[in-house]
């Protein structure tokens, strides 16, 4: 049986890679099968909107559902689905917050800071609450991913170190899942 996992998470592809090796890694081990394939679906603007994961599924309907439980237990995006044979799962419970920094900021932020700091306060503030999963720099902004149990919870944690640090200057702070 084949079976699309569309991922409601703004990855790269070699972070969707990561979260494949993963998964295929537990299929292969419970001889269910292995990942095929996947892709990543871009916005007009460049921006990631979602990915996919292939993956040829040789369990039976009871092996299905262990595999549905262990998807769950990956900590992926609320909004994403199983889907197969014209059957969507509902799987995932984070809740994903992205941070999308100013590009046009003076050049003297740019050469008195590092986008790195930045993500290690950032980081340093979420603690063991939410994760980065993957970025993404565009023209106009670079987006970070952030994913976490409540989007109410990583914003207001990352809330302080936002105000002080000067790369975030103009930064906005969407929910996008």
């Amino acid at each position: 049986m084949f079976i699309c996992l569309h991922l409601n998470e703004r990855l790269q592809p070699k972070h969707r890679f990561v979260l494949e090796d993963t998964i295929n890694e537990a299929l292969k081990a419970h001889d269910l099968g292995e990942i095929t394939g996947g892709g990543t679906l871009m916005e007009k603007n460049g921006e990631i909107k979602s990915c996919d994961i292939d993956i040829e599924f040789s369990g039976n309907d009871d092996a299905f559902e262990r595999f549905t439980d262990y998807v769950n237990h990956l900590n992926i995006a609320k909004g994403s689905e199983l889907e197969t044979d014209g059957k969507k799962v509902p799987v995932g419970s984070f809740e994903g917050m992205g941070i999308y920094l100013d590009v046009n900021l003076p050049g003297e932020v740019y050469e008195n800071n590092d986008v790195n700091d930045l993500i290690a306060q950032l980081r340093d503030a979420l603690g063991e609450n939410g994760i980065l999963r993957s970025w993404r720099e565009h023209n106009e902004f670079t987006a970070l991913y952030f994913y976490g149990d409540s989007f109410k919870k990583i914003a207001k944690l990352v809330k302080s170190v936002l105000e002080k640090h000067p790369l975030a200057e103009n930064c906005r702070v969407v929910q996008i899942a």
